[in-house]
């Protein structure tokens, strides 16, 4: 059950962050275009702007379903199993504390911006804007305790995952190679 909830908000996330990727690469060639024909949009530097910084967010809360961000897993694995798997819920709950704390004053923020705009387009107010914080952090918070049993695993059976994904590269790389030389040396 888990697992296809994480499944299905990691689905979710990659067709936003999709979305976000295709909307700013049409708004920076549709402006290239215009700025050689003497028509810039005055509305592009913001909207570059702010679709650029909802990537980074969204993009951010994928890595943290992937468990992609930039860890010491390799302390973990080298402390006693007990010690591990604490020290691995300790950081997780640090993770959740932040990320709850930027939800919340993301939030807070919000209030205040909804009084402001952009400046080229002014139907489009800073809330908006700035909803991606609250939103983001949220969703960081339900991809942190969504994969937490998986790194609690991890610490528990003492597996760092970096190295383990490394070692399953090099593993098919090895097969690859070797699936070559028999091509060729039946040839």
């Amino acid at each position: 059950m888990i697992a296809m909830i994480e499944r299905i908000l990691l689905r979710a996330i990659e067709t936003i962050c999709l979305l976000l990727l295709v909307i700013l690469a049409v708004s920076v060639v549709y402006s290239t275009t215009m700025r050689y024909l003497g028509a810039s949009p005055a509305w592009y530097d913001e909207i570059a702007s702010v679709l650029l910084a909802w990537l980074t967010y969204f993009g951010a809360a994928y890595a943290v379903f992937l468990r992609q961000h930039m860890g010491f897993s390799g302390i973990v694995t080298a402390l006693p199993k007990p010690l591990a798997v604490a020290l691995a819920l300790f950081s997780e709950l640090l993770v959740i504390t932040y990320f709850a704390v930027v939800a919340w004053y993301g939030n807070a923020v919000l209030a205040v911006a909804k009084w402001d705009s952009l400046l080229s387009l002014r139907w489009m107010t800073l809330d908006i804007v700035q909803s991606v914080i609250p939103i983001a952090s949220v969703i960081m918070i339900i991809g942190t305790v969504l994969t937490l049993p998986r790194a609690l695993r991890f610490a528990a059976e003492g597996i760092d995952p970096e190295h383990a994904e490394i070692e399953q590269a090099i593993a098919e790389a090895e097969a690859e190679n070797s699936a070559m030389a028999e091509k060729e040396g039946a040839k």
